[in-house]
């Protein structure tokens, strides 16, 4: 290092004494300048007083540039206590200055030209030479990397230098451009996040594996788990803030806010956060599924499922789903099977709803799909296009019926164009080509549609085995009524027989204890018993007879009642009604037999074959294109 005229420590007041006074933060030590960081309000403070150094001709020898840096940028150092600063400053020689002239600085990154410099042995250059140094002529003139620090900072380079590479440079023996300052990018920050706690909070999207072994591919392994209370779902991850960067000219490039959330944004119906220790929970308070919802993250548990994904190949696969309600958002896709209990589904079903037993809502369209129920209801708000519904147990409510299927035990449409239906009650608002039979049929306005007529039968039992029943029960019941009667005649006449008449006048008044016996007339009376003895078991077979008859004759006339009570019930509330027909209508009677095979049972195809066909089996009741025509069916008629 060159050697200049020393400045002690103590005549730093003096060299400054037009700047100002020496700060209350900066103290003179026997070795070198010390900062009080007690002192120290800010960074910006240090930065007045290096400015009134720098300004004032004066560079900081042997000068700590980590501790400068940190007493500039950082706030929050607080260790140590005192920091050593540099053992001096020393007057900065004009000349010197001059040969860092190459240095040349953008925001991001300073750059200067290293070159080995020698003096020059004219007189001229001679006079010039920088003062206090030991060179000679055409020696190298050697640089300082704390002069090199006080250039940078007047030129504005106050922060990122290499002071490793500053070094190097000064050895270089030939002219090369180097980067001696970068600024310091921004770090970002680390966004709030949650950590899942409950296992089973990710859907496991791997195939179902069955009891048996094998892999169902269209069914996922895990949609909607089941969660207990009080059970810890996800942890709040607090967010970590960035770390701000630094331009070279000490300016801070500001890291971007790390995000954050509030835990009970994500709290639905059924959880709650709960705090410990400092970190935050979100927590189930009650029993049930847990669902997610996809847009806003939101978790929640209640008894019933509801899903805002859809029912997909790619999202869940078939569903076969435990709880009592489900409740889906998203469309229903093709050949994708739902089986449940209770479903509502606010958009479009192209698959197949099943249920158990529940309620079936759709509060869109099924178009393409089917829509079957054990024992509860269908509704439908929007239209039914080319589907199949069947609730052969329960209601089906459609707005608007087209191409369809429809078996139920009552169905009530308000417009069903080229349906097959099939119910026990059925009241259809109006009705186009449509071909459907009913024990009790409504419908308001009847039209054809593409030359396509209506076709309505009218379900009505066959009865002919309950009549041959009871006829051959009521020819039963007379024979035994005339078998009765012969019998009590022959009972009749033999009990007015003499002897077994006095027998049993004083039989019944020894019974009574009117009359007792004396010893001598006590064999009389056992003579008189032995004679009448056989005359006793005919009377008594004949009795039992008569008694058996009546037994068999009462279960019969219980058996003839229970055949017409049931003959009644099968051929009430048989009947059709069309307010107004405006194309041509067909109305005839079906006559089903119990061992015929279900109407339900029959393909889509061979069922509305059958609705279509004209056999033994119908009776045309009406046939025209104009009017209205009511109907009610009695049992006689069959």
């Amino acid at each position: 290092m060159p050697e200049h005229s020393a400045i002690s420590v103590a005549s730093l007041g003096d060299l400054v004494e037009e700047q100002g006074a020496l700060p209350g933060f900066v103290v003179q030590r026997a070795d070198g300048l010390y900062v009080l960081r007690s002192r120290l309000d800010s960074p910006a403070a240090f930065v007045q007083f290096v400015n009134r150094v720098i300004d004032a001709g004066l560079y900081f020898h042997n000068l700590d540039y980590a501790r400068f840096v940190e007493l500039l940028y950082d706030e929050n150092a607080r260790e140590p206590a005192e920091v050593f600063l540099a053992s001096g400053v020393r007057p900065f020689d004009p000349v010197r200055r001059t040969l860092y002239h190459s240095l040349r600085a953008d925001k991001d990154e300073a750059t200067f030209l290293f070159e080995p410099i020698h003096a020059l042995d004219d007189e001229g250059a001679h006079k010039n030479r920088p003062s206090g140094g030991h060179q000679h002529d055409g020696e190298r003139i050697i640089l300082d990397i704390d002069e090199f620090i006080a250039y940078a900072w007047a030129e504005g380079v106050r922060y990122g230098i290499d002071l490793a590479a500053v070094n190097e440079g000064f050895e270089l023996g030939k002219p090369e451009k180097r980067v001696v300052a970068r600024s310091l990018p921004a770090q970002a920050g680390k966004d709030a996040e949650i950590r899942e706690l409950a296992p089973g909070l990710h859907r496991n999207n791997a195939p179902r594996r069955m009891v048996s072994g094998r892999v169902d591919l269209r069914q996922f392994e895990t949609r909607y788990p089941q969660v207990a209370a009080s059970l810890r779902l996800v942890q709040k991850v607090p967010r970590k803030p960035g770390i701000d960067g630094r331009l070279i000219s000490g300016e801070v490039v500001p890291a971007s806010p790390a995000k954050d959330f509030e835990l009970a944004s994500l709290a639905g119906p059924g959880t709650q956060v709960k705090r410990e220790k400092d970190v935050e929970f979100l927590v189930s308070s009650v029993c049930g599924f847990l669902s997610v919802d996809t847009q806003t993250n939101q978790f929640s548990v209640g008894d019933k499922i509801v899903s805002h994904e859809g029912v997909s190949t790619r999202t869940t696969g078939d569903l076969l789903l435990t709880g009592e309600v489900y409740e889906q958002h998203g469309e229903i896709q093709e050949q994708r099977i739902v089986r449940c209990r209770s479903i509502t589904a606010h958009a479009d079903v192209f698959g197949h709803v099943q249920s158990m037993g529940g309620i079936v809502h759709l509060k869109h369209n099924l178009v393409g799909g089917s829509a079957s129920n054990e024992v509860g209801d269908i509704v439908v708000d929007g239209v039914a296009s080319g589907a199949t519904l069947s609730a052969l147990n329960g209601c089906i409510t459609l707005r608007r019926a087209d191409n369809c299927v429809i078996l139920a035990r009552r169905a009530v449409i308000g417009q069903a164009t080229a349906c097959t239906i099939v119910a026990d009650e059925l009241d259809i608002d109006i009705s186009e080509a449509c071909a459907a039979a009913s024990r009790w049929l409504h419908v308001r306005l009847s039209r054809s549609r593409r030359e396509i007529d209506n076709v309505f039968l009218v379900r009505v039992p066959d009865l002919s085995a309950h009549s041959a029943q009871i006829a051959t029960m009521q020819k039963r019941l007379e024979t035994l009524l005339k078998m009765i009667a012969q019998q009590r005649e022959k009972i009749t006449a033999l009990r007015e027989e003499k002897e077994l008449a006095n027998y049993l006048r004083l039989a019944d008044k020894l019974r009574r204890k009117e009359l007792t016996l004396r010893p001598e007339q006590e064999v009389s009376w056992r003579r008189l018993s032995g004679q009448v003895a056989p005359a006793l078991k005919a009377l008594a077979q004949l009795s039992q007879s008569v008694t058996e008859m009546d037994a068999e004759q009462g279960r019969i006339r219980v058996n003839v009642a229970e055949l017409i009570a049931e003959r009644d019930a099968l051929s009430a509330g048989i009947a059709c009604s069309v307010e107004q027909m405006v194309d041509e209508t067909r109305i005839s009677t079906f006559l089903y037999r119990p061992a015929d095979p279900p109407l339900s049972s029959l393909s889509s195809k061979e069922l509305k074959a059958r609705l279509l066909r004209t056999d033994a089996a119908t009776r045309l009741l009406f046939a025209g294109a104009k009017g209205s025509f009511a109907w009610s069916y009695q049992a006689t008629a069959n």
